[in-house]
């Protein structure tokens, strides 16, 4: 029989490398009876491991704003959730199909082309938050109770059939569970119907008891037979998440019970849309057209109008023709323009046109208005290495490594800072870090020892037996699956 550490693991790829849920008819009894299965300790180091070995096989966004962006949404519903984490991690996968998940542990994702399919923020929060539903009633500590029942051998196939699902082959993997397990995935999908109903119903009091709109779930839901009907395939989160028409019919009613809220768009919001669109949608012969439209058409709305010349915009610098960039983004509205992601596009055309001490001086005003704004912040640092001060660069985005201590893209950021102040202990650490959060141990175990190395060369001892210590950590969370 398997230890009961590795079934934890496995099981744990098996509940949530395509997010599925098992479930029971009940609420579950949580706290203790919870704990007593698997703790939440357990449950976040778990889930940080799966969060690595899910960078190491699929394509992530580190955009600031976007995570940002979630992050606004979800702390927004935590303290209505019953979500019993107390850190939380967010990752964004670059994929155009609908998908969301939440990990035990604290970890939540989607997928990028999620806003494809959304109309205004309320319906992304409706998807968190029957997310979070899942990790505030303990699922998965309940689905390990089931899966310590089952034989080994069930598991194996099951973990093999999920592991083809993830690496972008799903007919596959559903064939394999199908011939290895055709009775017990049947079992299971009874079960997580009912789990998911549950989520719903609970994810739908936490949209209204956090302002958001809870007719947002029924809509969503409504998106998401829409992307079935039309597309190929239903979408991942419907693979995973069974939609019925009862289902359905349950969460219009349950809705029904709440006071309808206004429905939220930002600036945020719809330029990332925008973003999502160009990725997924929007041909490259046809994407200035198609924002020039936009942005002229005078019956769209001021919000619609405002996002396609940031747009615009942010196309034109990519193109490094700054001219157009800077005459778009003057183009949008007072409000708009003092919006962090806008302050961040215009720091970058001024640095790209030789003012950056401009740019400089816009930014540290602006992070007096938004303390702590990981776009902002790593958009400042950059600024400050153009300008020749990378040290200082090293020094303001330091900080934001202690915040965000799992983000891999800050991690890679410092590395390249650090490497120009000529800080190569540094540089080498940050690497290790980068490559570590993003699945690749072997190569962070290297890049460690080479800070140990230069620390040691430098005769910086303490720093040298700091270095040991998170290589042993490393080393601890490398062997955790085995």
């Amino acid at each position: 029989m398997k230890s009961r550490k590795t079934l934890l693991a496995s099981t744990l790829l098996f509940c949530f490398s395509t997010s599925t849920y098992a479930a029971s008819n009940e609420l579950p009894s949580l706290g203790d009876a919870a704990s007593s299965i698997v703790s939440l300790q357990e449950e976040h180091e778990l889930g940080r491991t799966w969060l690595r070995q899910l960078r190491a096989h699929a394509r992530t966004i580190d955009d600031p704003l976007m995570i940002e962006f979630i992050e606004s949404l979800v702390f927004r519903m935590i303290p209505h959730s019953g979500a019993p984490q107390q850190d939380f991690d967010f990752v964004v996968i670059d994929k155009k199909e609908l998908n969301a998940f939440a990990v035990p542990g604290g970890v939540i994702g989607i997928n990028m082309g999620l806003l494809l399919y959304t109309r205004d923020e309320d319906e992304i929060a409706a998807v968190l938050a029957h997310e979070l539903a899942h990790l505030s009633q303990r699922h998965f500590a309940r689905q390990i109770e089931r899966a310590e029942q089952q034989q080994p051998i069930a598991i194996a196939t099951l973990l093999a059939s999920i592991l083809l699902i993830a690496t972008n082959n799903a007919d596959a993997g559903f064939a394999g569970l199908m011939a290895g397990q055709a009775a017990s995935i049947q079992s299971q999908l009874a079960y997580s119907r009912d789990w998911e109903r549950e989520a719903d119903r609970i994810g739908i009091n936490t949209l209204a008891e956090s302002g958001f709109d809870p007719q947002a779930m029924p809509s969503m839901f409504n998106q998401m037979m829409a992307a079935s009907r039309i597309g190929d395939k239903p979408p991942e989160f419907l693979l995973t998440h069974p939609l019925t028409l009862s289902r359905v019919s349950d969460a219009a009613a349950r809705a029904e019970g709440y006071t309808s809220q206004p429905r939220h768009l930002s600036f945020d919001f719809a330029i990332l849309k925008n973003r999502a669109r160009i990725r997924y949608q929007l041909t490259e012969a046809t994407i200035t057209d198609t924002f020039i439209r936009e942005a002229e058409a005078t019956d769209n709305s001021a919000l619609t109008r405002n996002a396609a010349h940031y747009t615009l915009a942010e196309q034109a610098l990519q193109q490094q023709d700054t001219k157009t960039a800077l005459q778009q983004l003057k183009q949008l509205g007072e409000s708009y323009q003092q919006s962090p992601a806008s302050l961040a596009l215009l720091a970058k055309i001024l640095t790209a046109t030789h003012q950056a001490e401009q740019a400089l001086e816009m930014l540290t005003m602006a992070l007096t208005y938004h303390p702590g704004s990981y776009l902002l912040i790593s958009t400042r640092a950059n600024v400050l290495a153009d300008l020749g001060r990378p040290e200082e660069a090293v020094n303001s985005l330091r900080p934001l490594t202690e915040q965000r201590p799992t983000t891999p893209g800050l991690w890679f950021q410092l590395s390249q800072l650090a490497a120009k102040a000529n800080n190569s202990v540094l540089a080498y650490r940050a690497n290790a870090e980068y490559l570590f959060f993003s699945g690749e141990s072997a190569k962070a175990s290297r890049q460690m020892d080479l800070a140990i190395a230069a620390a040691a060369k430098q005769k910086d001892f303490q720093r040298q037996e700091a270095l040991k210590e998170r290589l042993k950590q490393m080393a601890a969370s490398r062997k955790q699956l085995e």
